[in-house]
């Protein structure tokens, strides 16, 4: 298994709960695919660099994890079809040293805080 990075914003229409919804849905995919979640961090809603699709703002989620490549082709295409996402970025984590301790889905809904804006 490979580490990555991913990062998800969603559109601001979802709402505080729908984004929490969609990051836990997400969570849900790596896991249920035989992969390992190492961190899990909720950025809140923040305003964006440049408008995206009409958005000047969207709720930001970041997530660290292991997975093989069908757990990566499965999040992408769910990504893909899902209207609540804004963008989304995965890349590989080359300086993860698999060391990490693994989360468990049941500690997401105390999902830790993210960087402040301004910060």
């Amino acid at each position: 298994m490979n580490s990555y990075e991913c990062a998800i914003v969603f559109y601001p229409t979802v709402g505080d709960d729908g984004a929490k919804a969609g990051m836990a849905k997400y969570a849900g995919v790596i896991v249920s695919g035989g992969g390992e979640l190492t961190r899990v961090e909720s950025w809140g809603k923040r305003k964006l660099a440049f408008e995206i699709a009409h958005q000047g703002e969207g709720y930001y989620f970041f997530y660290k994890f292991r997975a093989n490549r069908e757990v990566l082709n499965e999040l992408v295409r769910q990504f893909r079809i899902d209207e609540t996402v804004l963008r989304h970025l995965i890349v590989r984590d080359e300086a993860a040293v698999g060391s990490e301790p693994k989360l468990e889905l049941e500690g997401l809904q105390a999902v830790e805080s993210g960087p402040k804006e301004g910060s």
